[in-house]
C-alpha cells in the first residue's frame, strides 16, 4: 500500500507538471502507460475482511479513496470506471474506524470523504458522505469552501478532475450545514 500511495503521489505531480506544457487529456497514451497500471495495483491490494482494526481500515479507506480518485482522472482521460460498489465499501471503511479525537483536522479523512462525496453524487450512500462530511465542517468550524478545499489540495489533488460534482457538493454541504447546523457556508 505504501508504494501505491507513493506511485500516486508521483503520478500526481507528473500530472500537473504536464498539464502546465500541454492539454494532457487528450493523450491516451499517457493514461495508458501511467494510470491503468496504478489502478492495477491499487485493485489488487486485498483488504482482509477478518481484520477489523482501525489501521486496516484507515489502509482500505485511503485504497479506496484512491481508486475513486483514479476513476476522477480516467474519466477525464474519456473513459469511465464503474465506481458504485466502491463507495459502500468506502463508508464502511470509514465507519469502521474509530474517530475519537475530532477536535483535530485529519487530512486523510477529509480527503476520502470528499472523494466519495463526489464520486457518489448518483449513489444511495451519497447522504451520508454529505452529513459526516457537514459533521466535520461543524467540529473544524470551517466557514467556507476554500478552507476545506485548501486541506484537501495539500493531501492530493488536481484542478478540473471532478469541477462539477464538486460544485454540486458544495451546493450540498451549503444546504446540509444550513438545514442541519444553522450555519452558513459559501
Amino acid at each position: 500500500m505504501v508504494s501505491a500511495v507513493n506511485d500516486l503521489l508521483v503520478l500526481n505531480q507528473l500530472i500537473l507538471s504536464e498539464l502546465a506544457v500541454r492539454d494532457l487529456w487528450d493523450d491516451g497514451v499517457f493514461a495508458g502507460l501511467h494510470v491503468v497500471p496504478l489502478l492495477s495495483k491499487l485493485l489488487s491490494i486485498r483488504y482482509e475482511a477478518g481484520r477489523h482494526n482501525q489501521a486496516f481500515s484507515r489502509l482500505e479507506s485511503c485504497r479506496i479513496g484512491a481508486i475513486l480518485y483514479l476513476a476522477g482522472i480516467r474519466r477525464r482521460f474519456g473513459v469511465n470506471l464503474a465506481t458504485g460498489i466502491y463507495i459502500s465499501k468506502l463508508k464502511d471503511a470509514i465507519v469502521a474506524q474509530e474517530h475519537s479525537n475530532l477536535e483535530e483536522i485529519d487530512p486523510i479523512l477529509l480527503w476520502v470523504l470528499l472523494i466519495g462525496g463526489v464520486q457518489s453524487l448518483v449513489h444511495t450512500e451519497h447522504k451520508w458522505f454529505v452529513s459526516a462530511t457537514a459533521d466535520l465542517i461543524v467540529r473544524w468550524q470551517f466557514s467556507i469552501w476554500e478552507e476545506l478545499m485548501d486541506i484537501v489540495r495539500g493531501v492530493l489533488w488536481i484542478e478540473g478532475i471532478v469541477d462539477a460534482e464538486c460544485d454540486e457538493f458544495q451546493r450540498e454541504m451549503s444546504s446540509e450545514l444550513w438545514n442541519t447546523y444553522g450555519q452558513i457556508f459559501s
